[in-house]
């Protein structure tokens, strides 16, 4: 969280044992709730093609970004979510 009333997701790892069950739901979910509490109404962050562009839309998550051949082979995809 910062000063200016946003949420700034910087990491989010889920363990492969735990992928798919709701896990990283409910940690997304938990850190929102927190936000909420300290006063945030905007959470964003950003993802790459080979991360988890699908799993950030379906929690509510609006690209509103992308960068192309990000490092010379990847796409970068930025994201937020009003709280």
């Amino acid at each position: 969280m910062n000063d200016w009333g946003y949420l700034d997701i910087q990491s989010l790892w889920v363990d492969e044992s735990l992928r798919g069950k709701g896990a990283g739901a409910r940690i997304m979910a938990m850190a929102e709730n927190e936000a909420k509490t300290r006063g945030c109404s905007i959470s964003m962050l950003d993802t790459y093609e080979f991360q988890a562009l699908g799993f950030y839309l379906k929690q509510g998550y609006a690209q509103f970004g992308r960068l192309e051949n990000y490092g010379g082979r990847y796409e970068r995809y930025f994201l937020v979510k009003n709280l």
